[in-house]
């Protein structure tokens, strides 16, 4: 019987050991998973395309970006940025371009008279996916065949050395005062990223240097262009093997398939062991709706309006377990004024428009992304433009926030009548506008029922007028018939240095359409003429920073006092979608890398930014780098040859010190899971303790 015992109680006590070593696995278990789930290892993105068949094997594959291979949309993923600028405070942030500078040292006072030099540093630890280091001759490589899409004077290019780019840029091109634009041009690339591997692409640049002389020879620009263009037909024409196509971006194109094109990390990328991420997974889809639903459905780590986007719609039903991220963009729709007629010439009627319009209530219909424009035709409220946002100026501006009294006033200023509720011209005739767009998205529809409604309710008859033929309303346009006010966007995406006029200025406001109907010339009371081009031109082109101020400005007060020639009424943001759940560790939603999306071929800027400028730190900080010195102590020969040939030996001891640096990554995060599996721990062997001991 004393045996049985003893038994029975020897197969509780090792079930007890047997339970406190499962609890001390368990424990190890939660923080392996702790530590391993703090960064993610795959980005995932949803690409409508439809073209899948090129991109469903490497048989059919062109990696030639300008044939149709990955391009603008996979910056910042395949190909590297030199350099981007951080959206929120302008300055530009290096990539590969890690330093540069301008000469000569009074550039800033010489660039209209002499041409100016901009010599580009750029890293030696970075490299393709095919082992070669990326080198200046790949930076003036990509510089010369973009040339190839423009038009000469072009820069001209010196390789100092490997790592050594000099680009010299005609007199006149780089302005001081418009900085950073000037950095985007010449750092940035004009936004493109480093695209051209030099020993790939090396007989078309041969080409193109061959003939450089007489490319950049505009005393003779029929010769010029005809060179050009052949080179340009070479170049589209070009086929490199897409196996062995090298990139020189975080990642390269590993495989291709009818449905996921799959990037790996490229090892020679220069931060690339601090990169969380292994791969890049892009689902892609020859149906936007399927590409959209794998968002909406939570399959993919982030979107954004420059990638696949959403519609505000589906925006709006946007489930919680994603995030929508706004960024602010001064960006929007406005009703454009159509001067053919005579009434909207008027001032008073313009302006009595504007007092009826809630812009609030528009805003409401517009989605999520809508929010009201202020003060119509302010310079922008960006971070960017704060410099020519003088107290003095925001005071000088009028809001034009809804007042039907107002409204009512200025329409009988110019004998207009309101009989029974419905408002009449001088002539009897009821007063009527026709309102057109083109092909309005839903939400812009909203807002052109709500415009509708408004002045309906305040009295005026309205009619829309919607084409869905592009060339109908290009016609429209062109002679101006067949509406009064025109729904149209207004300003544009990220644009440092000075505000967006020139989208309603010059390309809806003559080159190529003049929406308004409008020579952009307003004579004052006084008879002085204002020339509204002349003042964006300044804009774009000062000779100095007070006159860009100033033709700001003056530009802005016209366009808001004299409402010519548009009435912009809301913002439009741009956005981000991140989902939690797949993108660990994400910004917080105020980051600067969010802005990122305003930046770069299609916001590509971003995936930069979130790889070098947050995932790459955010890694590093969780690394513990241990240093051991280790002394040893060698013989060496030293041999000394002097001017009689007699060589005279001699050995010293010398004293060699390595160093043995030990990376440990550890999470951070981890540290309360940790202390809690530990707790866990302690309170299972109390109580094994306890019940051993009360048995006893």
């Amino acid at each position: 019987m004393l045996i049985i015992t003893m038994r029975k109680e020897l197969v509780i006590e090792l079930g007890i050991i047997f339970s406190i070593l499962i609890a001390l696995l368990s424990a190890t278990s939660i923080v392996a998973t702790s530590q391993t789930s703090v960064f993610p290892s795959t980005l995932t993105l949803s690409w409508y395309n439809s073209n899948i068949e090129m991109y469903s094997s490497f048989t059919t594959y062109n990696p030639n970006i300008f044939a149709g291979g990955l391009g603008g949309s996979f910056y910042g993923l395949v190909y590297a940025y030199s350099a981007i600028v951080n959206v929120t405070n302008s300055q530009m942030i290096p990539v590969i371009v890690v330093s540069w500078n301008f000469s000569p040292p009074d550039w800033q006072q010489v660039w209209q008279k002499q041409p100016i030099n901009v010599t580009l540093i750029i890293r030696n630890d970075t490299g393709w996916s095919n082992g070669q280091p990326l080198t200046a001759y790949d930076l003036m490589a990509t510089c010369l065949v973009l040339d190839m899409f423009g038009a000469p004077p072009f820069p001209n290019y010196t390789i100092i050395n490997n790592y050594t780019l000099v680009e010299t840029w005609p007199k006149g091109e780089l302005s001081p005062i418009l900085y950073t634009s000037t950095l985007i041009n010449t750092v940035g690339l004009g936004e493109v990223a480093i695209i051209i591997p030099y020993q790939v692409w090396k007989p078309i640049i041969n080409q193109i240097l061959g003939n450089w002389t007489e490319i950049q020879n505009t005393s003779n620009m029929k010769l010029a262009k005809q060179i050009i263009n052949n080179i340009r037909t070479e170049i589209k024409n070009f086929r490199p093997n897409p196996v062995t196509y090298p990139y020189d971006g975080p990642f390269y194109l590993a495989q291709l398939t009818s449905s996921e094109i799959i990037l790996k990390k490229n090892p020679y990328y220069y931060d690339a062991k601090y990169i969380p991420f292994n791969q890049v997974i892009i689902y892609q889809y020859g149906q936007s709706d399927l590409a959209d639903a794998a968002i909406t459905s939570g399959q993919v780590s982030l979107d954004w309006s420059g990638f696949t986007g959403l519609s505000p719609t589906q925006l709006e039903s946007l489930p919680t377990t994603l995030e929508l991220i706004k960024i602010p963009q001064p960006f929007g729709w406005a009703l454009a004024f159509n001067l053919k007629d005579k009434w909207l010439r008027l001032l008073q009627v313009r302006e009595a428009l504007a007092y009826i319009l809630n812009r609030t209530a528009i805003a409401a219909v517009g989605g999520p992304l809508a929010s009201p424009v202020h003060i119509p035709n302010a310079i922008p409220n960006e971070s960017y433009y704060s410099f020519i946002r003088t107290p003095q100026y925001l005071s000088s501006l009028i809001p034009y926030n809804t007042n039907w009294t107002k409204a009512a006033e200025l329409l009988e200023s110019v004998g207009f009548y309101n009989k029974s509720g419905v408002w009449y011209y001088p002539n009897g005739t009821p007063f009527t506008l026709v309102i057109g767009a083109g092909a309005p998205p839903p939400q812009a529809y909203a807002m052109l029922e709500e415009i509708q409604k408004e002045l309906e309710a305040f009295g005026i008859n309205v009619q829309l007028n919607i084409y869905t033929v592009v060339s109908q309303w290009h016609q429209a346009w062109q002679n101006g018939t067949g509406y009064d006010l025109w729904l149209e966007n207004w300003g544009s995406s990220y644009s440092p240095d000075t505000a967006p006029w020139s989208l309603v200025l010059s390309y809806f406001g003559g080159y190529p359409w003049n929406v308004t109907q409008w020579d952009e010339n307003l004579t004052l009371p006084n008879g002085t003429v204002i020339d509204f081009y002349k003042l964006m031109q300044e804009t774009q082109s000062p000779n100095s920073t007070q006159q860009l101020i100033q033709a700001n400005q003056e530009l802005s007060y016209y366009m808001n006092h004299y409402l010519l020639p548009v009435l912009p009424l809301v913002y439009i943001d741009n956005y981000v979608i991140v989902n939690p759940s797949m993108l660990i560790a994400a910004p917080p939603a105020n980051s600067w890398i969010w802005d990122e999306a305003q930046y770069g071929i299609g916001g590509t800027a971003m995936l930069q930014a979130l790889i070098d400028y947050w995932y790459v730190p955010l890694y590093k900080s969780t690394i513990v780098t241990t240093t051991s010195v280790i002394t040893t102590t060698t013989t060496s020969v030293t041999t000394t040859t002097t001017m009689t040939t007699a060589t005279v030996t001699s050995t010293s001891a010398t004293t060699v010190t390595s160093m043995i640096t030990t990376t440990i990554t550890k999470a951070v995060s981890s540290l309360p899971i940790i202390i809690a599996a530990i707790v866990i721990v302690i309170v299972v062997i109390i109580a094994a303790v306890v019940l051993l001991m009360r048995r006893r």
